[in-house]
């Protein structure tokens, strides 16, 4: 079974060096470049698991994990 992560970074190197392992590893890896995005994605999809970066533009991380919770409820 492949568990499902949203990863939320905006660094794209950072973004593409956390996806490339966790996929080696034999997770499937969803990357969103922003909190926008994120709460996006979190909206139309199932994750095990969700990995938020603090400091994004349009939506810091802390107000999506806000977000999120609430979804979840």
């Amino acid at each position: 079974m492949n568990n499902k992560i949203l990863l939320v970074e905006d660094d794209i190197n950072l973004g593409t060096i956390l996806k490339e392992y966790l996929n080696v590893k034999g997770f499937v890896v969803t990357h969103a470049k922003d909190g926008l995005e994120g709460s996006l994605l979190f909206a139309g999809n199932q994750y095990d698991l969700c990995i938020l970066d603090v400091m994004m533009p349009k939506k810091d991380g802390f107000t999506l994990a806000k977000e999120l919770k609430k979804h979840d409820e």
